[in-house]
């Protein structure tokens, strides 16, 4: 099951958090909230290493489940993911004034507004911007893309599966993976073909973290470019 953090309509690093959990986006709730807890949600955002609850807040009505409440982080606890709480329920809170806004004392680095604009071929790349979906119906679905040696190249259909659609579809910022497609559902690409028989195991943060074949040996063709709907 695919999981992540974030904090709702925020471009840094405080709003509302929330988990993806069952395929939608929703709330955490603040009861037995305590600042370990926090420390770890900001951490695991990239946003620095503690932070404040907020408590003075306009509450609107809440859109979607509320999913997780009692949520208790330990001194020991290295992880957001092995805080006990109470089991996955999305009405855990009854109250919109229950829900948790936090505020972390880190600034996250800023990712460019345009997805699809080429990365600089430089060390402040992150791995999110090295990848793209092109030919889709939006930027969640169509050929696989990566950037690398400053150009985009893309990926052989040999051995791509739902667990390598998986980290591609979370390195887009997109969710879980739909399916892995193959024989360019999505059309033929252009340029090098990047890599060959990616084989992830569906837990990794990007593919360039994935063991996989160097593809520019020539042993693959653009009709064989692999494509993810996310």
């Amino acid at each position: 099951e695919f999981v992540a953090l974030r904090l709702e309509n925020s471009d840094g690093c405080s709003g509302r958090l929330q988990v993806f959990y069952n395929g939608t986006w929703g709330s955490i709730c603040s009861n037995s909230m305590t600042l370990h807890t926090v420390s770890l949600a900001c951490k695991e955002l990239g946003c620095g290493d503690g932070g404040s609850l907020e408590t003075q807040l306009p509450y609107g009505r809440v859109s979607g489940p509320m999913w997780l409440d009692y949520v208790q982080c330990g001194e020991k606890t290295s992880s957001f993911w092995q805080c006990p709480s109470a089991p996955w329920n999305p009405r855990s809170c009854e109250d919109p004034q229950e829900e948790t806004y936090i505020t972390c004392n880190g600034r996250r680095p800023e990712i460019p507004s345009i997805p699809l604009a080429p990365c600089p071929n430089s060390t402040s790349c992150t791995d999110r911007e090295r990848i793209r979906a092109v030919g889709g119906e939006d930027r969640c679905s169509g050929r696989v893309e990566v950037w690398h040696r400053g150009s985009w190249g893309t990926v052989c259909d040999d051995s791509w599966d739902m667990q390598d659609a998986e980290v591609a579809c979370r390195q887009l910022g997109c969710g879980p993976a739909v399916s892995a497609l193959h024989e360019a559902a999505f059309g033929m690409g252009m340029g090098p073909i990047w890599l060959e028989q990616v084989e992830c195991r569906g837990t990794e943060l990007s593919l360039q973290d994935c063991w996989a074949r160097p593809g520019d040996g020539g042993a693959c063709r653009h009709k064989e470019d692999a494509g993810v709907n996310c």
